[in-house]
């Protein structure tokens, strides 16, 4: 009898550990403050991403995901498709960096969107990756800017716009001047920008199904990675580069997605 009732016990801990390890996990992304994550990662060492899917059960996607980001795209066996319109409705605001240890972001007070087509997803926050993640034709180009919107459901769209160091660029990028060098640092700046002014003025992009690009690499994201890069002043990048060091993923295997293209 004893037996019995310790078996079960075993089973309904175990059933309970599997739930859990299904269910959804809130991304960092989503969070206005820094926090402890659920175990330790970095883009070195053996916390690195060949590490990120034995850290915690819950980053098991970082290595069994069939759908993980980023990738390479290739620009020319990617079909044309008719893919939804993007309206880019942001508003200006004034501008505060975190460096989070991660990444420098910036979190957006409500009343930006993003609109696809007929779908609305509000932006949430945007931040750099050094050098990108995304690559154009084994390509890799010096950041990466990613713009992380949500809708009201749930559903998780992120916008990628590849930069390249410009001598000839006028634009200065977002956070800049002074950017926090100190993990858990905010530098709040004076005058106010809109997160437009970050966008290429193309707007045709490719379409793909993927996951974020930190643990727990949750799937399931719907990826807009814009097609014209923009160009920026190479100081800023190299200050991007200074602090973070390189923050950018290795590209996953595509395995069966089909990247689509707007024209």
């Amino acid at each position: 009898m004893k037996c019995s009732v310790g078996l079960a016990v075993v089973v309904i801990l175990l059933s309970q550990s599997l739930i859990a390890q299904d269910r959804p996990v809130a991304h960092h992304y989503f969070s206005k403050t820094p926090h402890e994550h659920l175990a330790k990662w970095s883009y070195t060492g053996n916390t690195g991403p060949a590490f990120w899917g034995q850290l915690d059960p819950s980053y098991r996607l970082a290595n069994s995901g069939k759908h993980q980001s980023p990738i390479d795209i290739n620009t020319t066996t990617a079909p044309v498709s008719k893919l939804p319109e993007l309206k880019f409705d942001y508003r200006r605001e004034r501008i505060a960096a975190l460096n989070n240890g991660h990444t420098i972001q910036h979190n957006e007070a409500p009343g930006s969107f993003l609109f696809v087509g007929a779908e609305k997803f509000s932006l949430e926050q945007y931040h750099v990756h050094t050098p990108s993640e995304h690559t154009l034709d084994g390509k890799p180009f010096d950041l990466e800017i990613h713009f992380v919107h949500k809708s009201t459901s749930g559903a998780v769209v992120v916008v990628g716009v590849l930069v390249q160091g410009d001598e000839n660029a006028e634009l200065d990028l977002p956070l800049y001047h002074d950017l926090p060098g100190t993990p858990g640092e905010n530098v709040a700046f004076e005058g106010s920008r809109n997160p437009s002014d970050f966008l290429p003025r193309s707007r045709d992009y490719f379409s793909y199904s993927g996951s974020f690009t930190t643990p727990p690499c949750t799937e399931q994201v719907r990826w807009i990675v814009m097609k014209q890069p923009i160009g920026a002043q190479p100081k800023y990048v190299e200050r991007f580069a200074t602090i973070l060091k390189a923050n950018n993923r290795p590209v996953q295997k595509l395995n069966d997605r089909v990247v689509e293209k707007s024209k």
